[in-house]
């Protein structure tokens, strides 16, 4: 059960709120993806600050320490087309039943991007890095949001069944959930918690598991 105690407790300041200004200044600076300096700053800083480093990865190349992220890691994101994914999300303000499968799609190539330069599955990194740039629009997922969202099994249901829109499906399924819990906080209580905030009660609600 949900608390007025708990959201004033997930929506007020935190000694980590400057750290993540840092971030979130950084994304806003620097929003594209098309000089390899700026990449490899928001890749290897959020990547690092939050546990989820891409240069962690399923084999050891040739390429270790800084080469593997000026001759991998850069090239590829530059290449890509995630500024224009991104740039088509600039007109949302948060996280509706309209555009939640643009943003799921949005996602699953990012997650699928960073899969492919470091062989292993970065949903959490993917999550966080978009969160940064879009911090309306993306919630955090790790294992710990994951745990707590579970103790809101009541409030959040079940996720739906697996669509056919390109996304990927564990995401989406906790994506929905938190989804769910910001509508009956702002039903129930007034307010409107954003996905930081949300991670926030999530994160206080697993540390009481």
């Amino acid at each position: 059960m949900i608390t007025r105690k708990m959201i004033e407790q997930a929506t007020a300041n935190s000694l980590w709120d400057t750290g993540n200004k840092v971030l979130y200044d950084m994304c806003s600076k620097y929003p594209n993806h098309n000089a390899d300096d700026e990449i490899i700053a928001k890749i290897w800083l959020i990547g690092r600050s939050y546990a989820a480093a891409i240069e962690r990865r399923k084999q050891q190349s040739e390429e270790v320490g800084d080469g593997f992220y000026t001759n991998h890691v850069a090239p590829i994101i530059r290449k890509s087309k995630i500024d224009l994914l991104l740039e088509q999300l600039k007109g949302y303000r948060k996280i509706t039943d309209d555009n939640f499968e643009e943003i799921m799609t949005v996602h699953f190539y990012v997650t699928d991007l960073f899969s492919k330069i470091s062989g292993l599955d970065k949903r959490s990194l993917a999550s966080k890095y978009l969160h940064f740039h879009h911090p309306m629009l993306f919630f955090i997922y790790d294992s710990r949001a994951c745990n707590g969202i579970r103790k809101f099994s009541s409030i959040t249901g079940r996720s739906s069944k697996t669509t056919d829109t390109l996304a990927d499906n564990e995401y989406r399924k906790f994506s929905e959930k938190c989804f769910a819990l910001r509508t009956y906080i702002k039903e129930k209580f007034g307010d409107s918690l954003k996905p930081r905030e949300i991670d926030n009660l999530l994160l206080f609600a697993e540390k009481d598991l």
